[in-house]
């Protein structure tokens, strides 16, 4: 019996390493997409967040009967988003829209920040809570990633690829 034996640089190694998790992380990609249903179909917007009140396309009613009910499914007013959002972004509110996104009723809160840039706030129709802030500064930015920090606390893996590859690096 023949054993082999080679070895490799280091470098190649943490190449081939992260080679592999983006393949992984690829294939994983385009399983989920394959089999994830929703009843609202190929409408899924980004970034995906999900409210606590669940709601149906309403594709055979006009536009003032589609707000009509989903403002009586909603649980806090226009203002209470208003609130909700200005708590997270400062500026002056611009609009305040009740929407079907993801499937969740949720406000999307236009405020004009300070230096002029609109930020979209969106807005828990159910319970009040800052769901997403777009974001293109750093505060945004933090918020979001608090939020999702929130809202996917049943992940189990936390591993990011530096930590896999620094691992490989010990060996």
């Amino acid at each position: 019996m023949r054993i082999w034996k080679f070895s490799i640089g280091l470098k190649t190694a943490a190449v081939i390493a992260a080679l592999i998790m983006a393949v992984s992380i690829g294939a994983f990609a385009v399983a989920t997409s394959n089999t994830t249903t929703s009843s609202v179909g190929s409408d899924l917007q980004s970034p995906g967040y999900v409210g606590s009140i669940k709601v149906d396309q309403y594709d055979n009613l006009s536009e003032g009967q589609e707000a009509k009910a989903l403002q009586s499914l909603a649980k806090i007013t226009p203002e209470q988003a208003k609130s909700a959002a200005l708590s997270k972004v400062n500026g002056s509110v611009v609009k305040v829209e009740l929407d079907n996104e993801n499937g969740y009723l949720v406000y999307s809160v236009e405020v004009k920040t300070g230096n002029g840039i609109i930020k979209d706030v969106k807005v828990d129709a159910g319970d009040g809570k800052v769901l997403y802030v777009d974001g293109e500064s750093g505060v945004e930015e933090e918020s979001n990633k608090e939020l999702e920090k929130e809202t996917s606390k049943d992940s189990s893996d936390s591993d990011s690829i530096n930590e896999e590859v620094e691992q490989e690096d010990e060996n």
